[in-house]
């Protein structure tokens, strides 16, 4: 029971950030102006920051080299959901705002931001190396080609090989290449360096999700409901994506507490960063910030279904 209530209370904070950000609209504290410096700071700055602290601090290049099966399972797994996602995109015959949006949803879960408050409070800290593993997977598809497809489906994004290959330079691709360069390469940074990419990886998680709010409230609560596309989103999310890390786990031989972290973390709810690129790159973010309050609350049935299971 008290796991249970664990489990129940990082759901809350996460609903309580996202409440916070509706707030700050409704009280006219927040504007567009400040939508568009809040999604420009945290992809330029903040995530860039994250990832090279994320990685620097919790892999090793002994971890990296020793563990490819726990490293291939959520490469492989991602990558088949984009794959299966692109397919229903195409059935749908969704626009091209939302075509993107639709598929990072789908694919990526929220690993970090909640997926690690959540397995640490059920498995306790002896999960956190998978985590990382899985963090590690889906930092590299969420900075690169998650980037890619939705700025290809926004405003900002360009029809030319050259547009679409200019996420190449962008400040969180950078981010993720130094962190994986560090760890190669077993460099250390300064300690009072290291404190300032702490900093700034702790306010990315409550930005985005004051953010997530905000944008929920520019939409409006007559908006937040379940439609086709939506509904296949959290199919995606909820069953497909832990159905695909049981099967590949399973090919693996992975088991006990590597194969339960894999599981819920496939099981979380869409990856916050999908509402600020979709903000920042002029794709459908009211999609985005929809999927990412539903698919929150969705988790409130989620969870206690998966502590049974596990």
């Amino acid at each position: 029971m008290a796991e249970f209530l664990h489990a129940v209370a990082s759901v809350m904070i996460i609903l309580m950030l996202t409440a916070t950000g509706w707030i700050c609209g409704k009280q006219g504290w927040m504007t567009a102006q400040t939508k568009t410096f809040l999604s420009k700071f945290l992809l330029t700055m903040a995530v860039p920051c994250m990832s090279i602290y994320g990685l620097r601090n919790n892999l090793t290049r002994e971890m990296l080299g020793s563990s490819l099966s726990l490293l291939a399972v959520p490469y492989i797994s991602i990558a088949s959901l984009f794959a299966l996602s692109y397919l229903f995109a195409r059935l749908l015959r969704l626009p091209k705002r939302r075509r993107g949006v639709f598929m990072v949803m789908c694919s990526l879960s929220n690993s970090m931001f909640v997926g690690y408050a959540m397995c640490t409070q059920l498995f306790g800290e002896a999960c956190v190396p998978y985590v990382m593993f899985f963090w590690f997977a889906s930092t590299c598809f969420t900075q690169t080609f998650a980037m890619w497809l939705i700025r290809r489906s926004g405003e900002a994004g360009g029809g030319s090989w050259r547009q679409s290959l200019a996420f190449l330079h962008s400040p969180t691709v950078l981010g993720v290449c130094t962190g994986i360069t560090l760890v190669l390469l077993d460099v250390h940074l300064p300690s009072f360096l290291m404190s300032y990419l702490r900093y700034m990886n702790n306010v990315v998680s409550p930005l985005a999700l004051i953010l997530t709010g905000y944008i929920i409230y520019e939409m409006g609560w007559d908006k937040l409901r379940l439609d086709r596309d939506l509904s296949v989103t959290l199919a995606c999310r909820f069953l497909l994506g832990p159905a695909l890390f049981v099967l590949l786990c399973g090919v693996m031989g992975i088991d006990g507490l590597a194969r339960s972290t894999f599981i819920v973390q496939a099981s979380m709810p869409t990856v916050t960063q999908t509402v600020v690129a979709s903000a920042q790159y002029g794709a459908d973010e009211q999609f985005a910030a929809r999927g990412a309050a539903v698919s929150t609350l969705a988790s409130f049935v989620v969870i206690p279904v998966l502590m049974v299971i596990l």
